[in-house]
């Protein structure tokens, strides 16, 4: 239906997803996807929040000791450990990305192999039937 290159184009493009996959689900950031999202509040430079009844904090990188105002985040708590937490922010949707870029692709290479390749097909055939527009 497709071309040799096309499908091993496509087939590229789906293996480099797959492995982007599994260096997502071994990183740090996997816990964006594994997690439970809920809310909790940074002052002063740390981050509070509830878990399963229980109280936890993580250092806040974004704010500073002196910023003493309440500001609610969302972080992404794994259940297995509860201490363990990472705060929403853009690096989830850069890791959704960079994983989803290598499906999105192989899927856009499909549709313009196929019409390619129906279109080589339709100009073989007016050849071969001796249209006099393509022997000029």
């Amino acid at each position: 239906m497709i071309g040799r290159g096309a499908l091993a184009l496509i087939a590229v493009l789906l293996l480099g997803g797959c492995l982007a996959v599994l260096v997502e689900a071994q990183s740090e950031s996997s816990i964006y996807f594994t997690g439970d999202r809920t809310g909790a509040v940074s002052q002063g430079g740390i981050i509070y929040y509830r878990f399963a009844g229980a109280n936890y904090t993580i250092t806040d990188d974004a704010r500073g000791a002196a910023d003493t105002t309440p500001v609610p985040v969302a972080v992404y708590v794994d259940p297995a450990d509860p201490a363990h937490a990472r705060v929403d922010g853009v690096t989830r949707w850069v890791d959704l990305v960079c994983v989803g870029v290598w499906f999105v692709a192989a899927g856009a290479v499909f549709p313009v192999a196929v019409r390619r390749q129906r279109r080589r097909r339709r100009i073989r055939a007016e050849f071969a039937a001796g249209d006099v527009a393509l022997r000029r």
